[in-house]
């Protein structure tokens, strides 16, 4: 059987036959609508390709295939299929379907004609020229009817009946082609005169108003890159996908046409209107709360809480009931992410002037405060190439920052006021002090403070900073979460945002070891 040509109209969109045979061979192995329609990318519902696939399983594709002139049906035909509807053996699409009937509207003016008590007529063999809707023509065609309508001496309504198109088509197009010639037959709806027939001046104004609607519409392609990105359409999930371009629509709608919008971003009118209309889901509204929470959340700790981090959040100061799953969803959706760490820098070692054995082992746990202490000093650096120098003490037992100091120079004033100012605190004896092995700790001086109250002191091997690892990720994180987040140029500065993050850290920061 020789194959069908030709194409089937979906919403005014073409389709071409082979395709749509294909999609039904696919549906007779077993595969849903929504697959098919989702694969081929098909501009319908499900409901109506099941209803295409029935009028296929009934008369094939030769059932589908646009007819070129209307369908014509004899009046008995009319009123067997009218009194099946009348009769209840089917419904108008059922019967269209079973009677290859085009349009359930042709079914139901029959229907209507019976019910209002009016004869079934005969279809007239040949349509009227003068009422008969305009037929599309090709540019060629019309040249050829006009000439041929001039060449022979014909009448329109001959050419008109000839090559069936509408009497109107065939007046105007002899009238054009008399006063301009064949340019003037060049389709020019919505496009204003043919530049064949156009003055100079109308050129100008044409080319000049081409320009201007040019340049407004890459303007609106550009903010709409910049909503959609804000917004976030570029999200995997289809959902939030399309809700993203239905809000970019909303929110450029007032500086530019909806069509644009809609044709920039690649979806059709209709679906924005329906968008706009529909009752608001309620886990959809749930989502935006929690967004508007999390967003909240988010931007009060400075970005520095992850999907974790915020989710314990919700559950511990909340009281929320939430899997970390849905979190990290919305905040993908949202675009925040916690800030990352930047990698430290390698440093070259010296020679100590006393060391210690590492006593600590990484046995970096502690039963009771004050048991077990780490120390070091980290560099901080300024836009203008200056540095500060921090020095601080971990208790493990408790974990929070027993005392720090920020100084402008790396020496043992730095560091023996850090030590002072925990004693003053805590009134500690009999710690465990572990560091690495900097000047500053391998120093006699340094030694004879442990002395006095009865520290033991420990320390890293060479080039095993991980040694001294809780003090290590404590740098990593005030890094990360306040000292890279913006820019410090002055000490009293970066002196006030560390003393509000260190008390911030040891009262309120949530760690994943809350789960």
């Amino acid at each position: 059987m020789k194959p069908l040509e030709g194409f089937f109209l979906l919403r005014k969109l073409k389709v071409d036959l082979a395709i749509l045979e294909d999609v039904f061979k696919k549906r007779v192995a077993g595969y849903s609508y929504k697959w098919l329609i989702e694969t081929y990318q098909l501009p319908i519902v499900e409901t109506t390709l099941h209803r295409y696939y029935e009028r296929y399983r009934l008369h094939g594709l030769e059932g589908l295939q646009t007819r070129k002139s209307n369908q014509r049906y004899s009046k008995d035909f009319k009123e067997k299929v009218v009194q099946e509807y009348v009769n209840g053996h089917g419904s108008l699409q059922s019967l269209t379907i079973a009677y290859n009937i085009p349009s359930r509207q042709t079914l139901k003016n029959w229907v209507m004609r019976y019910t209002l008590g009016k004869e079934m007529k005969d279809y007239l063999p040949k349509p009227e020229v003068y009422t008969m809707n305009a037929r599309k023509t090709t540019l060629e065609e019309r040249i050829k009817i006009t000439e041929e309508c001039i060449r022979e001496g014909l009448t329109y309504k001959e050419m008109a009946e000839k090559y069936q198109v509408k009497y109107y088509q065939v007046y105007q197009w002899v009238k054009k082609y008399k006063e301009h010639g064949p340019d003037a037959l060049i389709d020019g709806r919505g496009k204003g005169k043919a530049p064949s027939v156009q003055t100079d001046a109308e050129k100008l104004e044409a080319e000049i108003k081409a320009l201007k609607a040019r340049n407004q519409w890459l303007e609106m392609e550009n903010n709409v890159l910049k909503k959609t990105k804000e917004i976030g359409r570029g999200d995997d999930e289809k959902r939030l996908h399309q809700e993203a371009s239905y809000q970019t629509i909303e929110a450029l709608k007032e500086a530019y046409p909806i069509a644009w919008l809609c044709e920039a971003l690649g979806i059709s009118r209709a679906s924005y209107y329906k968008w706009i209309q529909r009752q608001t889901p309620d886990d959809e509204a749930d989502d935006r709360a929690l967004m508007d929470e999390i967003t909240t959340i988010y931007h009060d700790h400075k970005g520095i809480y992850g999907y974790r981090r915020i989710t314990i959040y919700l559950r511990q100061r909340k009281g929320m009931t939430i899997n970390h799953k849905r979190v990290r969803r919305l905040m993908k959706h949202l675009g925040l992410r916690a800030v990352i760490r930047q990698k430290r820098k390698s440093y070259r070692p010296s020679t100590p002037e006393v060391t210690a054995e590492n006593l600590l082992n990484r046995n970096f746990t502690a039963e009771r405060e004050n048991e077990k202490w780490l120390t070091d000093v980290t560099e901080l650096k300024f836009p203008s190439g200056q540095k500060a120098y921090l020095s601080a003490i971990l208790d493990l037992g408790k974990g929070t920052i027993v005392s720090h100091v920020l100084g402008h120079s790396n020496n043992n004033k730095l560091v023996f006021d850090t030590y002072h100012q925990a004693i003053e605190r805590t009134q500690a004896t009999h710690v465990l002090l572990h560091s690495d092995r900097g000047y500053q700790y391998t120093s006699p001086s340094f030694q004879r403070l442990l002395k006095q109250r009865q520290f033991v002191q420990s320390m890293s091997r060479v080039g095993r900073c991980i040694d001294n690892g809780p003090m290590e990720a404590f740098w990593g994180t005030l890094k990360s979460e306040m000292f890279h987040l913006k820019k410090y140029h002055t000490f009293e500065e970066l002196e006030h945002d560390i003393h509000a993050y260190i008390k911030f850290y040891n009262e309120d920061r949530i760690t994943l070891k809350m789960a």
